[in-house]
């Protein structure tokens, strides 16, 4: 039986007309858009915090998004080391068969193309820029959602990062800093630097993650540029994946907090895994997958105390009904081992 999104999507070429500008990049260079042009791509979005290569790895084995996102990467100031030793280890760490983005976050000043120079030099062949970080220092310089305070350097700063990169260039990005509509004059900037795709989370950076994401906003960006937009924000389950992609008529979508609440959203959504279950089977299938993420992490991070934080750090994303009383008890877990002890419980 054909899934939900399978009965918007259709057959490829006859529902879906490939944008003018992802065939120039095609023609181009056949390596610009990480996902192949015949598929509507699912990805996993890049999350401060929770995308590490710890959790890429469990969703490539299980999940396998189309695209997988870094938590984005910082660029110091100038004089400094421009990206961490950590960071530059997770830029370049990429589960097999799944195109890995590395998305950076910075501005011309605080030398975002020396930057992009030493993660090309690294191997790193997609890039994405952060537009939309709502958080911290972010707002008071020209870097992720800030960029929106002086629009005129984006053009310039993505003309140049694109000569150096040898992938895709894109951008993610809220609809504005505090005006929703914010967005729309700087499509022209976007086209004319020659990005390959747009990311839109349909919130303005001061809502951060409250309300609801605008995706009638969405579909008037997706009619207003030639460039492929992946619509994210509040998609949660299939149906309404299903509903965002045939009302934006979007390229793509990309899963956050979704598809931390529920790993298998990917498979949900694809029709290849039955809608979730309630209750107790619910609770069976996220402690297989809190299990795996166990064993990354303490591979990964060092001590009891750091792994057992960023384990409940994913936890808190887990707000169904049905579990939430069970995840917020293994949030109040003092240590690791009663926190897999009750994981372990049949």
């Amino acid at each position: 039986m054909a899934s939900l999104w399978q009965s918007v999507i259709g057959p490829w070429p006859q529902s879906t007309k490939v944008p003018p500008s992802a065939l120039r990049s095609l023609k181009n260079s056949p390596v610009r858009l990480p996902w192949k042009p015949s598929r509507k791509p699912l990805m996993l979005a890049p999350m401060q915090g929770l995308t590490n290569r710890g959790l890429r790895a469990v969703y490539a084995k299980t999940a396998r998004p189309d695209v997988l996102f870094t938590e984005f990467v910082r660029v110091a100031a100038r004089g400094q080391s421009l990206i961490t030793h950590s960071d530059l280890l997770e830029a370049t760490t990429c589960p097999p068969g799944i195109p890995l983005v590395v998305q950076v976050i910075g501005c011309l000043d605080e030398g975002v193309l020396e930057a992009t120079r030493l993660l090309v030099d690294r191997g790193v062949e997609h890039i994405n820029v952060n537009m939309g970080c709502p958080f911290g220092r972010m707002n008071s310089v020209l870097a992720g959602g800030g960029m929106f305070k002086h629009p005129d350097t984006i053009e310039p700063m993505l003309t140049q990062m694109r000569k150096l990169v040898p992938g895709s260039l894109s951008v993610k990005t809220r609809t504005g800093l505090e005006d929703e509509r914010e967005i729309l004059p700087l499509l022209p900037a976007f086209e004319n630097a020659g990005i390959d795709f747009l990311v839109v989370h349909s919130r303005t950076v001061r809502q951060k993650y409250k309300g609801q994401a605008n995706h009638d906003l969405t579909r008037e960006i997706v009619a207003s540029t030639q460039l492929p937009v992946i619509a994210n924000g509040d998609i949660t389950d299939p149906q309404r994946a299903a509903q965002v992609l045939e009302h934006t008529q979007a390229a793509g979508l990309m899963l956050g907090r979704g598809a931390i609440a529920d790993p298998r959203l990917f498979e949900r959504i694809r029709g290849t895994e039955p809608e979730r279950p309630l209750g107790p089977s619910n609770q069976k299938q996220l402690k297989k997958h809190l299990l795996a993420l166990l064993e990354e992490y303490e591979k990964l991070f060092c001590g009891d105390a750091q792994v057992l934080s960023k384990m409940k750090e994913t936890l808190v994303h887990i707000k169904q009904p049905d579990v939430a009383r069970w995840a917020k008890k293994l949030v109040k877990r003092r240590t690791l081992t009663d926190f897999r002890m009750m994981l372990s419980e049949s």
